[in-house]
């Protein structure tokens, strides 16, 4: 039996612009484009409404930073990774049971924090083994709808699957309140600009690995330069104090200098 692939090309093809540059040869050209931000101990950047930038760093001995694309520091702090990081709506900033107070977060204060959890496997903890588990079950879980109920909370009748349609993570009662694995989140974020394709991608090869991958590359039409890169890199531009940067999360901020 003979099939007949119709809907896609599964066979490498040649790149279809080589004179296009690739971004990363783009990028080194210091008339065109001037790096702000690299990603050397950074695991996210982060833009915020305010035209700020966020800095989560790579490993927990680390600083979070706040900066501008000047570099000026507005926040240098480092967090405990086993307590929530949060920054709401108005742009205060919480970590470490304190809350910093915006736009210089110069005054801060503390904060109570509730980690469900963490206070559950801390009862948990405190009852020991001195309890069939039958009795120490029903005892977690009165303690829980205890808890619970102090933020106006039920709990999770999601507890196999879809149990993201249960997660808090905000503000209830003047206390940071958390339920759901992640312990980062952030309400005042800006979101970068998907930069424009000219041509469709092209498939070029498949790599091995666990799973057979197909690579792509794309091509980019940024004001008046083409570039060429991964498709997965998906680069953007980002607007900040009216100067437009392109960023990757590979290569970091670079500001057009066009």
């Amino acid at each position: 039996m003979v099939v007949i692939l119709t809907s896609c090309n599964p066979f490498p093809k040649k790149d279809a612009h080589p004179e296009v540059p690739f971004l990363e040869d783009l990028l080194k050209d210091e008339t065109k484009f001037k790096k702000i931000i690299g990603t050397e101990n950074i695991s996210e950047i982060i833009f915020l409404k305010d035209d700020k930038i966020l800095l989560k760093p790579s490993n927990s001995e680390l600083s979070f930073k706040i900066i501008d694309a000047n570099k000026t520091v507005y926040f240098d702090q480092v967090a405990d990774w086993k307590k929530p990081f949060y920054i709401d709506k108005a742009g205060n900033v919480y970590l470490n049971k304190q809350k910093y107070f915006y736009p210089d977060y110069k005054k801060h204060e503390d904060f109570k924090t509730v980690v469900f959890k963490d206070s559950l496997d801390k009862k948990s903890e405190q009852l020991g083994t001195k309890y069939p588990d039958s009795i120490k079950f029903k005892m977690l879980d009165e303690f829980e709808i205890s808890l619970l109920k102090t933020y106006h909370l039920t709990p999770c009748e999601y507890t196999v699957v879809h149990q993201e349609r249960c997660n808090i993570f905000e503000i209830r009662n003047n206390t940071l309140v958390v339920r759901q694995t992640e312990l980062f989140k952030n309400d005042f974020s800006k979101l970068p600009t998907a930069i424009p394709k000219f041509d469709d991608d092209v498939l070029i090869r498949w790599e091995n690995g666990k799973m057979v991958t197909p690579i792509y590359l794309a091509y980019h039409q940024l004001n008046t330069y083409q570039f060429k890169c991964d498709d997965m890199m998906m680069p953007t531009t980002i607007n900040l104090n009216g100067k437009q940067y392109l960023f990757t999360h590979q290569f970091g901020l670079y500001l057009i200098k066009e």
